[in-house]
C-alpha cells in the first residue's frame, strides 16, 4: 500500500512539473512582434487596447471586396460603400509615440472591431 501511495505521489509531482514546463508566460517581457500590424516594445510606441461605445451620425466607408460569402460572390474585386448610423461599439488599439516635455505625441487609433446596433428602420 505504501508503494502505491509513493507511486501516485511521484506521478502527481511529474504532472505538476510537466504543466510548468509547457506553461507560457503570455509573452510578457519578450520583445517580439505580432502578425498583422507589428509593434515592438523597443520602437518607442506605447499601445493599449481600448473599448469605446457611443453614437454616430450617418457614416460611410468604402471597401474593395477580396472575399465574400456565396451571396456576395458577384462583388469580388469591386468597391462597396457601407453606410451606418446609430449606436456603435468599437474595439481599437490606441498608440502614442514617445513623448517629451516639449512635444506631446498625437494618439493614433487602429480599428480592431466595429459593431453597429440594429437599425430601427426594418429591412428592405
Amino acid at each position: 500500500m505504501k508503494r502505491v501511495a509513493l507511486l501516485l505521489t511521484l506521478f502527481c509531482v511529474g504532472l505538476l512539473a510537466a504543466s510548468f514546463a509547457f506553461a507560457d508566460d503570455g509573452g510578457k517581457g519578450k520583445n517580439h512582434s505580432e502578425t498583422g500590424t507589428t509593434s515592438t516594445t523597443s520602437s518607442g510606441k506605447k499601445c493599449k487596447n481600448v473599448s469605446l461605445k457611443g453614437t454616430t451620425a450617418a457614416t460611410s466607408f468604402t471597401v474593395t471586396v477580396e472575399k465574400s460569402s456565396k451571396a456576395g460572390r458577384d462583388l469580388k474585386g469591386k468597391p462597396v460603400t457601407l453606410t451606418f448610423s446609430g449606436k456603435v461599439g468599437i474595439s481599437a488599439r490606441v498608440c502614442s509615440a514617445a513623448t517629451t516635455a516639449a512635444t506631446p505625441a498625437a494618439a493614433t487609433f487602429e480599428l480592431r472591431n466595429l459593431k453597429v446596433a440594429k437599425s430601427d428602420e426594418g429591412d428592405d
